[in-house]
């Protein structure tokens, strides 16, 4: 979710709230999911998938996807 007031984004799972090009220790980045259009950080990503299905969506997939939708797609990779 985009806070228009403020020019950051916000995670649509967690409420972690950054720039967009920002990164964070706990959170890391915030990435937009190509497939639903949600926000999401990799924490919350990690915390329910975890690294390495992070890092295969990141490298081997064709799109970003949020948690919700890995989970529709993950069988695919």
């Amino acid at each position: 979710m985009y806070n228009l007031e403020k020019d950051t984004y916000i995670c649509d799972t967690c409420s972690f709230e950054a720039k967009w090009d920002a990164s964070n220790d706990v959170h890391g980045e915030l990435w937009g999911c190509e497939e639903c259009g949600d926000t999401f950080c990799s924490k919350c990503f990690i915390d329910r998938f975890g690294q390495d299905a992070y890092m295969k969506m990141a490298q081997e997939s064709d799109k970003i996807y949020c948690p919700v939708c890995w989970g529709k797609h993950k069988q695919e990779f």
